[in-house]
């Protein structure tokens, strides 16, 4: 299955292999990369939850061309990362439940824990912010929340 033919409610997550959580805002988001996105393959195995609660994953990242107009794209490669619009190529796995969309957060918080705070915070910053996310009623408000990035600037 295509991107564009899921369906999917943005946000979306994307939970890598190595338990990071990427937050896609939009559709834009989700299809455009940095070179080392591609490069490295840093989506593939990459396991995508929308804001209802539906699952797919990456198996393959195809690249189609430039994100940006070309001025914006010339722009881009001076001053920051220039964008390549990408396709994935999707399977469609077993909806999750809201709990476990939030155990999946709360592991990648508890993996990438200098991702959200400091070596000396997790009592007085990460504790709380995995309650915070325990709390959600929405899977979506894990966006805003945590801050998460996308992988348009690798």
């Amino acid at each position: 299955m295509k991107t564009s033919e899921t369906g999917m409610i943005f946000p979306v997550f994307g939970f890598t292999p190595d338990r990071e959580i990427w937050g896609f805002a939009d559709m834009d988001t989700f299809t455009s990369c940095g070179p080392l996105t591609l490069k490295e393959n840093k989506e593939i195995g990459m396991e995508v939850i929308d804001s209802l609660l539906n699952r797919w994953v990456v198996r393959s990242v195809r690249p189609l061309g430039r994100a940006e107009p070309l001025w914006k794209w010339v722009i881009s490669r001076v001053l920051s990362t220039p964008q390549t619009r990408i396709e994935h190529d999707l399977e469609v796995l077993s909806p999750v439940s809201l709990d476990e969309a939030k155990a999946r957060l709360i592991l990648g918080l508890e993996t990438f824990p200098s991702d959200y705070c400091k070596d000396d915070e997790h009592e007085t910053v990460l504790h709380p912010l995995m309650a915070k996310v325990q709390s959600i009623g929405r899977l979506s408000e894990a966006l805003e929340l945590l801050g998460l990035d996308s992988f348009m600037a690798y």
